[in-house]
């Protein structure tokens, strides 16, 4: 009679196979839902019928990279003081010699990661100041001196060049980013979970 073949052992994986992963169960959970879910969110309670409306996930597009923690302090909240530019800074500054009174400077720097906005000087005035916080949609500097400070701080990314001082943008003016539109006045509410903007101070 002849004899059947026996079939071939399952192949055991190496070391070398058993430790790849697919891209999401190689991060750390809270990485993972960080990337996963936006990092921003918008409460809604102005008239024309969005009073009471619950806090919303935001953006079908995400952000380039998730906002990250770079100030001393974790948590901050505030009323929000913008400003819009694009790689420069001069209104950045000059919203930051002011008196902060407690407020968070939002900053819409298009989303650039070539130069930075803020660095350790413009930070330790915002603590001189009065600011709880300022968030960056755009590039910091001197983030291991600003980690040091009594100051929130959430930026996308960190960059050593200098931003130009040329157009100098527009201030206090509604900004857009992440699918969500801060207005100056607005409440703004920082964790290390993210953010959450709405037109009334939010009780957490």
């Amino acid at each position: 009679p002849t004899r059947r073949p026996t079939p071939r052992a399952a192949r055991r994986p190496t070391s070398a196979t058993s430790s790849i992963k697919t891209p999401w169960t190689s991060c750390r959970p809270s990485l993972q839902c960080r990337l996963r879910r936006p990092c921003f969110g918008e409460a809604e309670g102005r008239a024309g019928g969005r009073a009471n409306s619950p806090p919303r996930a935001l953006a079908d597009t995400p952000l380039p990279l998730p906002p990250s923690d770079y100030g001393g302090r974790l948590a901050f909240a505030g009323r929000a003081s913008t400003v819009k530019c694009y790689e420069n800074n001069p209104l950045v500054r000059a919203a930051l010699e002011e008196a902060g009174r407690g407020r968070v400077l939002v900053v819409d720097g298009g989303g650039s990661l070539r130069c930075a906005l803020l660095g350790d000087n413009l930070a330790a005035m915002a603590v001189a100041n009065g600011w709880a916080g300022i968030v960056v949609h755009g590039c910091i500097r001197d983030s291991a001196d600003i980690g040091r400070m009594d100051l929130g701080v959430k930026a996308l990314a960190t960059f050593p060049l200098k931003s130009s001082k040329r157009d100098p943008g527009a201030r206090d003016v509604p900004v857009s980013f992440a699918g969500v539109t801060v207005r100056p006045g607005d409440w703004v509410v920082a964790d290390g979970d993210g953010l959450l903007v709405a037109a009334e101070e939010l009780k957490l």
